[in-house]
């Protein structure tokens, strides 16, 4: 394992990450007091004892985090927050999310700050904090309430445009001097692919490591003990992979360790903690998705890594998947997700692809049918 691996991380193959023992912090940060000096501090100490996911225990800190800053920008602690606080919290956009993604909170996203507060200040007044339940009376307003606007998955048209994109910058990188062709390039070819041609999830790209990936199979495995992800990689996909691959290994002077990322980030540039990981950040892989999507001409909302995702699971559908493949192959939790897929793909079809009488003739790299 490498020295310079971020603390508690692990190779998402049949590794299982460790807690952190917060048996020792428990009485030290859960007190009023402190949680109203530090917040954070006392919400990640309290959400560590909790059952939920590692994955959604990251997500809701950075959540909470992001409110108790815009309510310090207010000139509040969470002892005189209110009701109509979180109402004008909740229609502010993220300030550090990039430009073009900065928008105002869907209605998955207001119900989840409306439920996560309201627990918060339950376990507020058993500490001893008077008043009402802001995030309760939000909830009794239905304050959270909003509709989603519908999936995304790319229509034919976008679809093949991006996989012509993919492949038309793949062979012109490969027809110029390798030692002018910046390796990232090659990298982040084979990134936007498997995002598209795996179902792959930025978390998933963040942490894959090289023993996950069987290229003889064509599959890369992400199970682990009692959850099962083996993600079949579409045709088109398997070129810049092998090529970002080989790349990859002539850096590491032809052999790679089976623990490595395979995407690693490029510690040549930037600057702090994020700049020494081998891992590339999130942050990132979304900023390379949109400019391959751009590149391909695919914009407006939802042109990211998660509409590509959706695009795998609708070219699944298409092939003839059935629901125990579609969980399989997507890594869902439950089949009732794949009902609810077949029914967003169903409808953006009837929205985008008006039905005609002669079949569609797929994308020649694509070969749906050798997929199930």
């Amino acid at each position: 394992m490498f020295s310079y691996l971020p603390e508690n991380t692990h190779a998402i193959k049949r590794q299982e990450p460790t807690e952190p023992d917060q048996h020792a912090s428990e009485d030290l940060f859960d007190s009023l007091d402190f949680w109203l000096k530090t917040p954070h501090i006392a919400y990640t100490s309290w959400l560590s004892r909790q059952t939920y996911a590692a994955s959604t225990k990251t997500v809701y800190i950075a959540m909470f985090t992001r409110f108790c800053e815009w309510l310090g920008e207010q000139g509040k602690r969470l002892d005189r927050c209110e009701k109509d606080d979180l109402c004008r919290f909740l229609d502010t956009a993220n300030p550090n999310l990039p430009e073009s993604r900065r928008r105002p909170q869907t209605g998955l996203q207001r119900q989840q700050y409306v439920r996560q507060l309201e627990r918060v200040f339950v376990h507020l007044n058993a500490l001893g904090l008077r008043g009402q339940n802001p995030g309760r009376q939000a909830a009794y307003d239905k304050v959270g309430q909003g509709q989603d606007k519908p999936t995304r998955f790319l229509s034919r048209e976008e679809r093949d445009a991006v996989i012509r994109t993919i492949e038309q910058s793949l062979t012109r990188l490969e027809l110029e001097d390798p030692d002018l062709v910046p390796w990232t390039d090659f990298r982040d070819l084979a990134l936007v692919s498997l995002l598209l041609g795996a179902g792959l999830k930025v978390s998933h790209i963040e942490r894959l490591t090289i023993n996950c990936i069987d290229m003889h199979e064509e599959r890369i495995d992400l199970s682990l003990p009692r959850y099962t992800h083996r993600a079949r990689i579409m045709v088109f996909a398997m070129a810049p992979l092998r090529a970002w691959l080989l790349i990859q290994a002539k850096r590491r002077g032809g052999e790679v360790s089976g623990t490595h990322p395979v995407f690693e980030g490029d510690r040549s540039v930037g600057f702090g903690r994020t700049a020494k990981s081998l891992f590339m950040h999130a942050s990132s892989i979304h900023r390379r998705t949109q400019r391959c999507l751009e590149a391909a001409g695919v914009t407006g909302d939802r042109a990211c890594a998660q509409t590509l995702r959706n695009t795998y699971a609708g070219l699944l559908i298409d092939a003839g998947a059935s629901d125990e493949e579609l969980v399989d192959f997507m890594g869902l939790k439950a089949s009732v997700t794949s009902t609810r897929l077949r029914q967003a793909y169903a409808q953006s079809k009837s929205r985008h692809e008006p039905v005609v009488s002669t079949p569609h003739t797929a994308h020649p790299n694509l070969k749906t049918d050798q997929l199930v």
